[in-house]
């Protein structure tokens, strides 16, 4: 497919990434510090997101470079998901000892998505759609990160409005009413640190994987 004869099967490396993302997962659901339903809110994009890699799986293999970038991503949502973004311990230490107004982890996280999903929608352009690395793709993949944190924080504010004071604890505003913007600027950041410092290392796994296809 897209110019590489994928093979059909799995390869030894994506079914430890699975078992990992399935052990991770059991163990952000044991004891959770806030209830299920806050829990559920902030596993289900991992939910819907591993879906879709397993059903397009045979039709398009990302590299394992992302394959494990997005074990990464997964392992820290699935730890603010288990304690809730606001109350991760070694971010409210970390709050303690420098006075901080905040927990901060949920900055880290959408500063890693930004990171990560910049490499995802990177891969898809260059391999699927087949566009020229430059410029002009790195603002596309910077445009379309931001969209996704757009996206997402719409999402946010439907369920807030939907279920109300029970759905604090999933927003995580923490008091500070541009929340969401400086989740988007995170996100940016992490998109234009991807397309502008890391994209190199993202070229060589690339033409590793179509040499290896060819």
């Amino acid at each position: 497919m897209n110019g590489i004869k994928e093979n059909n099967k799995p390869s030894r490396i994506h079914i430890i990434l699975l078992i990992l993302v399935t052990i991770v997962f059991i163990l952000s659901a044991i004891k959770t510090k806030s209830s299920y339903l806050v829990w559920l809110l902030e596993t289900f994009p991992v939910f819907i997101g591993v879906t879709i890699l397993i059903f397009t799986y045979k039709k398009f293999r990302f590299t394992n470079f992302v394959y494990i970038l997005n074990l990464i991503q997964i392992i820290i949502i699935l730890i603010g998901a288990h304690y809730t973004y606001g109350e991760v311990p070694l971010f409210n230490w970390i709050k303690e000892v420098y006075g901080l107004s905040r927990n901060h982890y949920d900055r880290i996280v959408h500063l890693v998505q930004g990171i990560i999903f910049a490499f995802i929608v990177r891969e898809i352009l260059i391999r699927k759609l087949k566009l020229k690395k430059g410029i002009i793709l790195g603002i596309l993949v910077i445009c379309v990160c931001l969209s996704i944190s757009a996206f997402y924080e719409l999402i946010e504010w439907g369920v807030c409005s939907i279920l109300g004071e029970s759905a604090d604890a999933f927003i995580g505003f923490q008091g500070d009413k541009w929340d969401t913007h400086w989740d988007m600027l995170w996100a940016l950041t992490g998109a234009v640190i991807t397309v502008s410092i890391f994209y190199k290392v993202h070229d060589k796994y690339i033409s590793k994987l179509e040499k290896r296809f060819k």
